[in-house]
C-alpha cells in the first residue's frame, strides 16, 4: 500500500506525463521503481504513457 503523499506525487508526476510537460530523470526512476513493485502503479503509468508505449515495451 502506498502512502496518500506518494499517491498524490505519483498522480502529479503522470499528469505531467499525460500533457508532455517536463518530468526529471529521478522522477522517472521513480516512477518505474514502484511500477515494478506495485501493479496498480504499473497500470496508473501505463495508462498515463497510452497504448504507443505499451507496444513499445512489448517489441
Amino acid at each position: 500500500m502506498i502512502s496518500t503523499a506518494t499517491r498524490i506525487r505519483i498522480k502529479n508526476i503522470l499528469s505531467r506525463l499525460e500533457s508532455n510537460q517536463l518530468v526529471t530523470l529521478e522522477e522517472r526512476i521513480f516512477l518505474n521503481k514502484l511500477s515494478n513493485v506495485s501493479p496498480l502503479v504499473s497500470e496508473w503509468v501505463a495508462s498515463a504513457l497510452g497504448a504507443e508505449a505499451s507496444s513499445i515495451d512489448n517489441e
